[in-house]
């Protein structure tokens, strides 16, 4: 994973007490990558590191961790407060994120900082698992415990790696740099460290916003395939609604269950443009496939005609390709610097295993997808037992109850779901609400997974910095009324 810095990284061995220390904050080269995004973009792009303990706990000697953060200059202030921005993942880089947000009208009105959590992306040390992606492994079968396993002889205090510590690190962010206050950004689990931060600091929040949301409370795991298969149902009614995209692909939902079908029976050898030699795919395969499809906005117009394609067993068809070859916006699949990986796995399975598997369990997993088709239900059950196992093989501690409860807040909140998330869908920004006594929430008609930093947001922004003007006022919102589904791709 390492990385285009145009400086040396060290490793950071020094150790110091919890207990006292006051966090700082120290400048850094940025990013070669950063540095070419601000010339081209002409925005202005400092950064630094974060230096806080690894574990907080009273009386605990240990390594300090350096967290990376970039500071996006605004180009037109805004006088209230600048914008924190928490990325998904957990262990999702915020590197990945900057070319979006340079893309959106909200970092000229307001400084961003997007910090890379403790544990991912540039921060040190890094809670990577190259083991996950070694060619040389005759088996990916035990990556995971060898990854732990590696990082406990290292020195890392995996236990530290959780979303209170990692509250606490935004707090220290903002004390170090001399912010009372900020306005909070969080998108899918960033939403829920966010929610961490306003139940723990909330003098520190001035305005959350809240993106793909992710209630504490939530059952994520035992909802999984529901929430799949809610999402899946969506893009067939809404096809069935659209005149041409009936017309062009009429039966859409048998067409798809056809198509899982046969390619369970006999798997089809894919070619995908950024793959070298064909894959052999199976109906579960392509279920999964399209279940992370569904994340992007710019790639659900296109999923009828993939599934039209499959089922008439024309596998040269590539939606994905299809959709980059026609977008004016090339965000499909955030580009990353380098040799940078996507995501930190040690991180994610820290806050997974600790703070949703042990409150969630593999019998309510299949209960709760026991309505489903069959032909769906065994590669959507699947994904969350997956999970569910991996925690058998990383040794994290249960998470304190307080971390499965309900946020309850009065801080002016905004709400933000796409009709078609299949992780986190709209009815958990309705669940999330019902504790946030100063909130708004908005579904949008045509979007996945995340809305305010995605392709073609403007009526999103718009409802965004009206919030941030004024956090205790409804925002301006009547961009939604005009805001149609999706305009389907009909092939010709």
């Amino acid at each position: 994973m390492r990385r285009a810095l145009g400086f040396t990284l060290l490793l950071f061995s020094i150790t110091a007490a919890a207990q006292g220390f006051t966090a700082r904050f120290e400048t850094s080269d940025c990013p070669l990558f950063a540095q070419r995004l601000a010339k081209e973009r002409a925005a202005e792009i400092s950064c630094g590191y974060l230096i806080v303990p690894e574990d907080r706990q009273a009386g605990v000697d240990d390594r300090l961790v350096e967290l990376f953060v970039f500071r996006i200059a605004a180009s037109q202030p805004a006088s209230n407060a600048p914008l924190v921005f928490l990325t998904g993942g957990p262990g999702f880089p915020a590197a990945a994120r900057i070319p979006a947000v340079l893309e959106s009208q909200a970092h000229r009105r307001y400084e961003v900082l997007a910090i890379d959590q403790r544990g991912a992306g540039f921060s040190r040390p890094s809670l990577n698992c190259p083991e996950a992606d070694d060619p040389k492994r005759d088996s990916k079968a035990g990556w995971i415990r060898d990854c732990y396993l590696r990082l406990v002889v290292e020195g890392v205090g995996l236990r530290a790696y959780n979303s209170a510590n990692s509250a606490n690190d935004i707090h220290d962010l903002l004390a170090a740099l001399n912010i009372d206050e900020a306005n909070i950004y969080g998108e899918s689990y960033g939403s829920r460290l966010a929610l961490t931060l306003a139940r723990d600091y909330p003098l520190r929040v001035r305005a959350l916003i809240l993106d793909g949301v992710l209630p504490l409370h939530v059952k994520r795991l035992e909802a999984h395939a529901p929430n799949g298969y809610r999402a899946i149902t969506a893009l067939f009614a809404d096809c069935s609604a659209d005149a041409d995209c009936n017309r062009a692909y009429p039966n859409l939902r048998e067409s798809f269950y056809s198509a899982l079908r046969r390619m369970n029976h006999e798997p089809v050898d894919i070619q995908k443009t950024d793959m070298d030699h064909p894959i052999a795919t199976t109906g579960d395969d392509f279920a999964s496939e399209i279940y992370g499809w569904l994340y992007d906005k710019q790639l659900i117009p296109y999923l009828p005609a993939q599934i039209d394609a499959y089922a008439r067993g024309d596998s040269d068809f590539d939606a994905a390709e299809e959709a980059r070859r026609r977008e004016s916006q090339a965000l499909i699949g955030a580009a990353l610097p380098g040799d940078m990986d996507h995501s930190s796995e040690g991180l994610a399975l820290s806050v997974l295993c600790a703070e949703e598997a042990p409150f969630n369990s593999r019998g309510e997993i299949v209960n709760q997808a026991a309505e489903l088709p069959g032909i769906l239900r065994r590669p959507l059950v699947d994904m969350a037992i997956r999970d569910l196992a991996n925690c058998e093989d990383w040794g994290a501690p249960p998470a304190a109850e307080m971390e499965n409860q309900p946020v309850a807040s009065d801080i002016p909140t905004l709400l933000l779901s796409g009709r078609y998330d299949p992780v986190t869908p709209p009815a958990w920004g309705e669940e999330a609400a019902k504790y946030l006594a100063n909130s708004w929430h908005y579904v949008f008609p045509d979007a996945g997974h995340g809305v305010l930093f995605e392709a073609d947001a403007a009526c999103a922004e718009s409802i965004a910095l009206s919030f941030l003007a004024d956090p205790q006022r409804q925002p301006a919102d009547a961009c939604m009324e005009a805001l149609p589904p999706p305009r389907f791709y009909i092939r010709r």
